[in-house]
Order: structure tokens, then C-alpha cells, then sequence
């Protein structure tokens, strides 16, 4: 591999690009860390590192921007396309996207002005609604350096409201002035490889533009994928769906929209998918809803905790959806079951981990079952320990595990880069990088080939991270949270608490997380 020095990071204001963004911005010329150095940063640096960041502040998935809405679907020429569960149909192309030509010699000095594409979609919006909070416990949600900053609401039990965590990016990035890196309302519109350089195409949105947007190119030598996982809704495609949502405007929407359970009141609702997000809506709308009925798998185990699991059969739960029937308002399950008087659909079935913006051949990813296209349950192949790309190890991803001790799981992805990117740890033999992939694979499903539970994760993933580390770095375990399940353990019952409280009334839908109390 050849010498790093210009690093991107796609997706840098959030959770994810701010923990590598520290990381390798504390390592000076040498290859020496500073993470654990307190008020102290290298004079001169190891890497130049540039974070592109399509919102306009800090926080990521956790950034509300007053809760502002993508479209509840996609738009009816998609839908009509019956290809819309495809990411590259559902985020589609830029009318006026300028081509290579176009873009050879701009800068970010020297940028090209097109018009605004009204129909073009990037879904950039916030997954959050107001009553939305943790469900792992606060310690889970704090990086190894940082103190505890702030003590979990009177109430919450162990868990953070939505704006908590925002604050804790914040006051993480003010620390080591990370936004100084930052470029935001930056949107990366297309990475591709040329030689040895990743060459990036980047869309600046520009309000004083007279709405116009402004673009340029710029290359790297490596580029970090930090952007998350909760931006390009996945809707699983149906026979009927499109006509349905054409005949019956505003009965339909993906989660990702989903905002106030008043929207709900009196109606009977069908949430299709029983993971998270549907827990999460689910307790607000059983309070107002004249009935929550949950579409799954039923055949299916849930990859869940038994808390939550108990939280999903609590509503009635029903088979997977075979077709809608926009002729009479109906929609028929995979048992035959016909639905009638379904008021709202909300598909609460996760999101795109495919790139739009990547070249093609640059990820593969799978495709599950009865998909016809790469969907949230898919895996990205050829990642090693779910970060390094094994064909090229200078494109990376962090925030792929799916783990209860997100941030830590971060750190240690961030300082694995550090460790082999600066040359000081080497990544093992391709052959045994995708042996690993295999084992993986003998153990788990594809569908959880990402995730990983908390009992065996120091084990199972962070022992041998540690491998990769950049040298003199400290555990991100070091204050032994995983050496016992026992707050974990508490945190499952505060949420199955929470949650019951919620779904019965006994806490209002509109419970004021700052007072601690219910709002009448």
C-alpha cells in the first residue's frame, strides 16, 4: 500500500466521522498518538484530513434541524418505475450533475454553478422525532476519553434523549475544534478510482446561489465511509404498491418521516417490519390509534433482546404483506389474509446500505432472498473486520457493527485505520482476510453478519482489533464496561418498563423528557 497523506471522510458530522476524525487528526508526523494526551495535539500533523458533511452543523443521524421531513415516499415517477427498491432508482441522478469534463481543473477554489434538480433526492433529512431516546445505556454512548458529562433525565432510567447525544457530539467536537476539518452542505456525489487517487465529485448546495448548486473535484489517497446507516429509506417492493399510494396519497410513509403519533389518532395502523422502529412508534401511536397491528415474518426470528421481543408481540402481530389492492383498499398477507380499513401504512423496514456514490465494483454487497436488489438486511462484502476493503485497504468503513457499545466499537474501528494506515500494523494476507470473512459467515447468517450481541463482543471483535491498533493507543474498554452485562442488563428492563408505560397511557405520548412528567 502506498503512503497515506490526504484522507476524505464521507459523512464526518456524525458519530462516526468525528471519532476517526479525532483519531487521526492527533497523530503527529511521526505516527504517535495524542488521544490520550489531555489538552495536548500534535504540532505538526500526520495525515491531512478534509470531512465532507451534507448538513449544514454537527450531530449526524442526531442532527433534528428542527425536524425538518424528506418525502413520506419516494416520488410517484418512482414508484410508477416498480424498481424502487433499488438505491440508485430511489436517490436517482442530478438533472444538471456536470460531467467529468465539465469538472476537469475545478477546485474548491474554482467550483462550476448548474441549476438546482427539484427532483432530485438525496434524503438528507433526520430519522428523529421529538419523543425519540436511547435504548443502550448512557455508558454505551460516550467515548473511552470522555467524562461522564451529563447524568440521564429524571425518568429515563439508563438512557439519553436524542438531544443528549447531540450534545455530547458537540462538546466532543468543540474539544479538538473538528469542524475546523469539516466542509458542510457538502454532498459527495460520486467516488471513483483512477491510478492511485480516489477522485471525489462534490455537490455544494448553495442558498446564495439564487438556489443554484456549485461543484468541484478533488483527489485523495484514501477515503473513510462514515455517512451511517439511516439515510436512503429501503422499501421492499409489493405488486401494487405504486397504484396504491397513487390512489391514496399521504396513507402510506417509511418511518424516516414519522414525526407525531397525533398524525394517527382514531386510525388503525399497519407497521410493516418488528425491529426497533417499530417499538419505538409503535408504544407513541397505541396510545392514540384506534388499533397497531405489526406485518412480519413470522417464520422469522427476531433479532432482538427477549425485552424487546416481548415489546413487539404486545401488538398483534400478522404476516408479511404478499400485494396491495388499490381497487378496494385492501391489502393480502402471505397466509391469504385479506386487510381491510388499514387507515396508515408505516414501513418501519430500515434503511440502504448500499452507495449510490461509489463506482461500481468498488463494494459488492448481497442481496437477500426474495430481494431483487441489495436491502437493509444485506451484508458488504469483502470488509475486513467490517472496516477495510480487502482488494483496496485505502477505502475503509466505520459504524458498519452493530453493537450496544456503539462509540467504543467506533474508536476501535478509528484506531485500527491509524494503526495501518501510518504503516505501524499490518493487515494480514488477503487469502486470510477473506478466511476470515468465511468463518464469519459458518457462524452467523448473512443478515447478521454485521451485528454482533454484548455477551462475547470483547472476545468476538475488540480482542482482535486490538491487533490493528496504532501503537501506545489506549483499550477503548479500559473502564471495563464489558467485563460485566449487569447495566446492560438493567437497561433492558428500564426499556421494557419505559416502553409498557408508554403503550398503556400511564406516560402520555407527549411526556416532557425535561421535566420529567407527563404534559396533559
Amino acid at each position: 500500500m502506498d503512503t497515506i497523506e490526504d484522507i476524505a471522510i464521507i459523512g464526518a458530522g456524525g458519530v462516526a466521522g468525528l471519532t476517526v476524525l479525532r483519531e487521526l487528526a492527533l497523530i503527529d508526523e511521526c505516527g504517535r498518538t495524542y488521544v490520550d494526551c489531555e489538552n495536548a495535539c500534535p504540532d505538526t500533523r500526520r495525515f491531512n484530513i478534509i470531512g465532507f458533511e451534507q448538513k449544514h452543523e454537527l450531530g449526524g443521524t442526531w442532527f433534528t434541524d428542527d425536524y425538518q421531513l424528506d418525502p413520506p415516499m419516494p416520488s410517484q415517477h418512482v414508484l410508477n418505475t416498480e424498481q424502487y427498491d433499488s438505491v440508485k432508482v430511489i436517490r436517482g441522478e442530478h438533472t444538471y450533475a456536470p460531467s467529468d469534463e465539465q469538472l476537469e481543473n475545478t477546485s474548491i477554489n474554482n467550483q462550476i454553478s448548474t441549476k438546482t434538480d427539484p427532483s432530485y433526492c438525496n434524503w438528507s433529512r433526520c430519522a428523529i422525532w421529538p419523543g425519540l431516546y436511547t435504548n443502550v445505556p448512557e455508558i454505551y454512548m460516550r467515548h473511552s476519553t470522555s467524562e461522564r458529562s451529563d447524568e440521564p433525565l429524571n425518568g429515563l432510567g439508563p438512557f439519553l434523549t436524542h438531544e443528549q447525544v447531540r450534545q455530547r457530539l458537540l462538546e466532543f467536537a468543540r474539544t479538538e475544534h473538528l469542524d475546523e476539518h469539516i466542509r458542510f452542505n457538502t454532498e459527495v456525489y460520486n467516488v471513483k478510482k483512477a491510478g492511485s487517487k480516489w477522485t471525489l465529485t462534490l455537490r455544494v448546495s448553495n442558498p446564495h446561489n439564487d438556489g443554484g448548486d456549485l461543484w468541484y473535484q478533488q483527489c485523495f489517497d484514501a477515503v473513510i465511509l462514515a455517512q451511517g446507516s439511516y439515510s436512503i429509506p429501503f422499501i421492499p417492493h409489493y405488486p401494487g404498491l405504486s397504484e396504491y399510494v397513487s390512489k391514496f396519497p399521504g396513507s402510506v410513509l417509511h418511518s424516516k418521516s414519522y414525526r407525531d403519533p397525533l398524525s394517527f389518532k382514531d386510525k388503525r395502523v399497519l407497521i410493516v417490519g418488528g425491529n426497533i422502529s417499530a417499538i419505538d412508534i409503535g408504544q407513541y401511536l397505541d396510545q392514540v390509534a384506534k388499533e397497531v397491528l405489526i406485518s412480519r415474518n413470522l417464520s422469522h426470528e427476531l433479532y432482538l433482546s427477549t425485552h424487546m421481543t416481548r415489546c413487539t408481540n404486545s401488538f398483534k402481530n400478522i404476516q408479511s404483506i404478499s400485494r396491495f389492492i388499490p381497487q378496494t383498499k385492501q391489502i393480502e398477507l402471505t397466509d391469504g389474509t385479506i386487510l381491510e380499513d388499514i387507515d396508515a401504512v408505516i414501513f418501519a423496514t430500515g434503511y440502504h446500505i448500499e452507495l449510490p456514490f461509489l463506482e461500481e465494483g468498488i463494494l459488492e454487497y448481497s442481496t437477500p432472498a426474495r430481494c431483487r436488489f441489495p436491502s437493509s438486511n444485506s451484508r458488504v462484502k469483502g470488509l475486513y473486520q467490517h472496516v477495510f476493503n480487502i482488494e483496496d485497504p485505502t477505502i475503509a468503513m466505520v459504524g458498519k457493527v452493530v453493537a450496544p457499545p456503539l462509540f467504543r466499537t467506533l474508536e476501535s474501528q478509528a484506531a485500527a485505520i491509524a494503526g495501518v494506515w501510518t504503516g505501524q500494523r499490518k493487515l494480514p494476507l488477503k487469502q486470510e482476510q477473506y478466511a476470515w470473512e468465511r468463518r464469519r459467515l459458518e457462524t452467523v447468517r448473512e443478515s447478521m453478519f454485521h451485528k454482533y450481541g454484548v455477551l462475547n463482543l470483547k472476545e468476538d471483535y475488540f480482542n482482535p482489533m486490538r491487533k490493528l491498533h496504532i501503537p501506545a493507543r489506549s483499550d477503548p474498554l479500559k473502564d471495563g464496561i464489558l467485563q460485566s452485562t449487569e447495566e446492560y442488563d438493567v437497561a433492558l428492563d428500564e426499556f421494557e418498563r419505559l416502553f409498557f408505560e408508554f403503550k398503556s397511557g400511564k406516560r402520555q405520548y407527549n411526556y416532557d423528557f425535561n421535566a420529567g412528567s407527563n404534559n396533559l
